[in-house]
């Protein structure tokens, strides 16, 4: 081969490389867009609910007073139509506590910071209670919660103010050696109290007011909220008159805490929230606030977990109903991962 022949073979060579390589890279761009389309085009892949649990617990709700199928219900919700919720949510696992051989000196510790120094009364093995004249306090062994209760009356003492208050609640609990940090935020509710010379009832401010009683709500999971039983009141709470620096401006605490092992957890589905509102039609809505009129207006829907006063092993979730002087709860879950 001459030297002309080779400079002509290497140039087609060089030549052919060229083509190859711009066409090669071409097509695998090519390829690489049409194939993120694709992926783009296909349906999102949906997780799949675990119910490791297995069939959980019927939900401790509390009894209604009339049925749900009793209303007319409008939807007035701020879109004029149901939220869209996930599909999944998650089932909590909520730990018991047992009693143990330090449990009923763990009681007495307790009492002695409510300045109680008699022996209990044994109600059962794993509650006891202290009394002194008109002050009482009832302690669950296994659990450590507590209720305490007094006669206090209004002395004339002006209310603190409400951030006052609520640190005032907090600090008690914590000299008391309760831990709060689950109920560390923002989340309070007050609501004021009046004394009607034998009762206190609910008062319409501050203005009229000579005791308020201080909710302490737990956190939200997963950006949902715990509820209960009263929509008004936590399973965390205390009636404080004047300013609640001393045990005497307590006339009651009711601190009944179950841990949530947020480590612990299953999947399960969701019913859709219009199964959920027709569920409330056919009756199957437990009323928490019961209306006055027939005709009831839905203006806010949302997913809540629920806590009940008495334990149950599972922490669900349920739809919350709400309108003026309304709210009902439904649950959330599908019926057939629930007990009939």
């Amino acid at each position: 081969m001459t030297l002309s022949q080779t400079a002509t073979f290497a140039k087609r060579f060089i030549l052919g490389f060229i083509i190859f390589s711009v066409v090669g890279i071409t097509g695998y761009i090519g390829y690489k867009i049409w194939y993120a389309n694709y992926l783009a085009s296909l349906p999102p892949k949906e997780d799949k609910p675990d119910t490791r649990f297995g069939i959980l617990p019927k939900l401790k709700l509390p009894a209604s007073k009339t049925l749900s199928e009793n209303f007319k219900y409008s939807l007035d919700t701020a879109t004029g139509s149901l939220p869209e919720f996930s599909k999944i949510v998650k089932v909590y696992f909520m730990p018991k506590a047992s009693a143990t051989f330090l449990s009923a000196e763990k009681g007495k510790n307790l009492a002695e910071k409510f300045n109680f120094d008699t022996a209990p009364q044994i109600l059962t093995p794993t509650r006891h209670r202290f009394q002194i004249d008109n002050r009482i306090l009832t302690v669950d062994l296994d659990t450590g919660n507590f209720v305490y209760q007094s006669d206090a009356t209004p002395s004339g003492q002006k209310l603190d103010d409400d951030t006052q208050l609520v640190q005032n609640f907090k600090n008690f609990l914590s000299q008391a050696g309760i831990s709060t940090k689950e109920l560390e935020n923002e989340k309070v509710k007050i609501n004021f109290l009046k004394y009607d010379g034998s009762n206190f009832i609910p008062a319409s401010g501050r203005n009229e007011s000579q005791a308020v009683q201080i909710n302490l709500w737990p956190k939200d999971l997963d950006k949902i909220p715990i509820v209960f039983s009263d929509v008004n009141k936590s399973l965390v709470h205390a009636e404080i008159i004047g300013s609640g620096k001393s045990l005497e401006n307590f006339r009651s605490i009711n601190f009944t805490f179950w841990p949530i092992d947020q480590s612990t957890f299953a999947t399960y589905p969701l019913k859709l929230p219009n199964v959920a509102f027709e569920e409330m039609k056919a009756g199957k809505g437990n009323i928490i606030i019961t209306p006055n009129s027939p005709e009831v207006s839905i203006t806010l829907v949302y997913l809540a977990y629920f806590e009940a006063e008495d334990y149950t092993p599972y922490l669900q979730p349920i739809y919350v109903f709400e309108g003026p002087s309304f709210t009902a709860y439904v649950p959330a879950l599908k019926n057939e991962y629930l007990s009939q």
